[in-house]
């Protein structure tokens, strides 16, 4: 199933049980007494963040989710049972969202949000019962759960995004710079989700690079693409064509950063990388050239953002 960064769910908490009507019968008891138990509570919906899980796909079909309801309370003060809860689970690093704004963020595996608790549970006959009142058929019905519809975004954990427009040469860049199994091919919009590659520092610490797809030939973004997986990232490596005349490099360089402005951090370092040129002769608009072919320049490339990790981190 494709990479799947939102998702829309509806999610319910358990209805509470009913309070139990009931009148004991006992031997020389001829009138009993009341004896009926309380309901027990709905269960809760949680949102789990869970490292086994990838991304949002699995909710494409999986839309309602709704907890179990209490048991009704029964005769002989015997209390319902509580409900189950029940647990969504999603990728670290996803967001809740209601009504447009964000209630919560599950960063970590094995952080719990709940999202809609479930209803009260009710109130049986037995409560009623006073020195005037000896028969009560009072009862109090269980509540319902909380209901309510939650956008779920993903955001991943990258530290360097690989922007551009299409066939600038991202998906050979991230496979040089990491050894991804990425595809490349001679063709606009080959990438139709982030690849993702590791790149490996002095200190053998791992730093997560994606190449990510969503900027169209005209510069605008793509209805399904993943530009706002770059919010994250500490650095933007922007690939540019440099064997292109038309347009000019500084303004398709524009175009990319008008796309991404409303995603990227400001305080994320940017790198322009020339790509398809001379990786000895870099052009003034562009920071690196590198051949992602033969590897010219890629170690100078890999230094530098290595660097710029540093300095963010800082």
């Amino acid at each position: 199933m494709p990479f799947t960064d939102r998702a829309r769910i509806h999610v319910e908490g358990g209805h509470g049980g009913e309070g139990g009507l009931s009148f004991r019968r006992e031997a020389r008891v001829p009138k009993g007494g009341p004896d009926g138990g309380n309901g027990g509570r709905g269960g809760d919906v949680i949102i789990v963040a869970d490292d086994q899980v990838t991304d949002l796909s699995r909710f494409r079909h999986a839309v309602h989710h709704k907890a179990e309801a209490g048991s009704n309370g029964e005769r002989r003060i015997r209390h319902g049972r509580q409900g189950a809860d029940s647990e969504i689970h999603v990728p670290p690093g996803t967001r809740i969202i209601r009504d447009d704004a964000v209630i919560a963020e599950v960063r970590k595996s094995g952080d719990r949000v709940t999202v809609a608790r479930g209803g009260n549970g009710g109130v049986g006959n037995r409560v009623f019962r006073s020195s005037t009142h000896q028969a009560p058929r009072e009862t109090v019905p269980g509540g319902s759960g909380e209901a309510t519809w939650l956008a779920l975004e993903l955001r991943l954990p990258i530290e360097v995004a690989i922007v551009g427009l299409p066939n600038s040469g991202k998906s050979a860049l991230l496979v040089a710079l990491t050894g991804a199994a990425a595809s490349v091919a001679p063709y606009p919009h080959s990438t139709r989700e982030p690849a993702f590659g590791p790149l490996v520092d002095e200190d053998l610490e791992i730093h997560v690079i994606a190449d990510l797809p969503g900027v169209a030939a005209d510069g605008q973004q793509r209805q399904d693409g993943f530009l706002s997986q770059c919010e994250r990232a500490d650095v933007i490596l922007h690939c540019v064509d440099a064997s292109l005349e038309e347009p000019p490099a500084p303004d398709r360089i524009a175009m990319v950063d008008q796309a991404i402005a409303e995603f990227a951090s400001e305080r994320a370092q940017r790198i322009v990388v020339a790509t398809f040129g001379d990786p000895s002769q870099a052009p003034t608009w562009a920071d690196l050239a590198v051949d992602s072919v033969d590897g010219r320049g890629i170690p100078d490339l890999q230094a530098a953002v290595i660097g710029a990790l540093g300095v963010t981190a800082r």
